[in-house]
C-alpha cells in the first residue's frame, strides 16, 4: 500500500507506515529490491512491507563500538545485518541515514557458522542496503531453517499467484492453475495445501522425477542432500551436467531449494 504523493500522515502509523505484518523473505528478495524514494515505502511481490524475518548462517561478525555486523547467507544471498548495542530494549525508530535502530543484548553465542533467525526492516544508506535487526536469535532446532524456507516460498507464490486450490475453492473462487491445467499447489498434507505447496510432479520429466526420488528416499538431514551424491546415484542413468541442469530447473519451479550452500537442496514437499 503506498503512501500519497503528497505524503498524507494517514498512510503512516506511529515508528512507519501502515503495513507492519512480519513477512518472511529470502535474502534474494532483499537484494532485488529496487531502493525506494526518499521516505517511501519498500516492496516485494507487490506488497508494501517494512518489518521482515529470515533464517541464516553467520559468515563473518564485525564487532563496532555501538553495533555488531553479521553477513548473513540463506543459499540465496548475502546481507549485512546490524545489530545495536546496548540491551536497554527502548526500541525505536532507524533514522534516514541508516544509523540508529533498536538497542538489543548482543549474545556472544552468535558465532561464525551458527544459523540465526533475523527479525528488522531493510534499510538503504550510501548506496548499499542492510538490514537493522530488531532481534536476531540463535537457530536450535535445525528443521527450522526447512521451516523457514518454505515459509519464505509460501508467502511468495500466495503473493503472485494466489492461494492455494482448497482456500480458494472456500471462497468460491476458481483453482489456480499452471501450464496444462496442473495445480500450483497440492490440495493434500496435514497442512490442508500449505504444506506440499508446489509439488504436483505433471510435466516433469523422468530425470527431475529421478532427481526428487533421491533426494525424498535419502535419510533426512538439516543441511540437505549433495549434488555430487544425487549425480553418484544417478549415475549408470545420466551424465553429471544432465543432473545439474535437472537440480536447478527444480530450484527454480520451487521444487527444491539451496540449503547451507549452492551444492546442497531440500525438497520443498512437506510430505517427504
Amino acid at each position: 500500500m503506498s503512501a500519497d504523493a503528497g505524503g498524507n500522515d494517514d498512510n503512516k502509523t506511529r515508528g512507519g507506515y501502515k503495513n507492519q505484518t512480519l513477512r518472511p523473505v529470502t535474502i534474494k528478495q532483499l537484494v532485488e529490491v529496487s531502493p525506494p524514494p526518499a521516505n517511501g515505502p519498500i516492496f516485494i511481490d507487490g506488497c508494501e512491507i517494512k518489518n521482515i524475518t529470515f533464517v541464516g548462517v553467520v559468515r563473518s561478525v564485525l564487532q563496532q563500538s555501538i553495533n555488531v555486523i553479521y553477513s548473513v547467507e540463506d543459499g540465496t544471498g548475502k546481507i549485512d545485518v546490524r545489530v545495536w548495542a546496548g540491551g536497554n530494549d527502548q526500541g525505536g525508530d532507524m533514522g534516514d541515514d541508516g544509523q540508529g535502530g533498536s538497542n538489543q543484548m548482543v549474545d556472544p553465542n552468535i558465532t561464525v557458522g551458527k544459523y540465526v533467525c533475523v527479525y528488522g526492516e531493510l534499510r538503504f544508506f550510501n548506496g548499499k542496503r542492510n538490514v537493522s535487526s530488531h532481534k536476531v536469535r540463535l537457530v536450535t532446532d535445525h528443521n527450522e531453517i526447512a521451516y523457514r524456507g518454505m515459509e519464505a516460498i509460501y508467502v511468495h507464490l500466495n503473493a503472485t499467484r494466489g492461494p492455494p486450490p482448497a482456500l480458494r475453492q472456500r471462497a468460491g473462487a476458481p483453482a489456480v492453475s499452471g501450464m496444462g491445467g496442473s495445480s500450483l499447489y497440492s490440495s493434500g498434507g496435514a497442512m490442508g495445501g500449505y504444506g506440499a505447496m508446489v509439488s504436483n510432479d505433471q510435466g516433469m520429466s523422468a530425470i527431475h522425477a529421478s532427481v526428487l526420488d533421491v533426494i525424498k528416499t535419502s535419510p533426512p538431514h538439516p543441511n540437505g542432500l549433495e549434488i555430487a551424491v544425487i549425480k553418484q546415484r544417478l549415475a549408470g542413468r545420466y551424465q553429471g551436467n544432465q543432473v545439474s541442469e535437472a537440480v536447478e530447473w527444480l530450484i527454480s519451479e520451487g521444487h527444491l531449494y539451496n540449503t547451507i550452500d549452492e551444492t546442497h537442496v531440500l525438497s520443498t514437499s512437506m510430505n517427504d
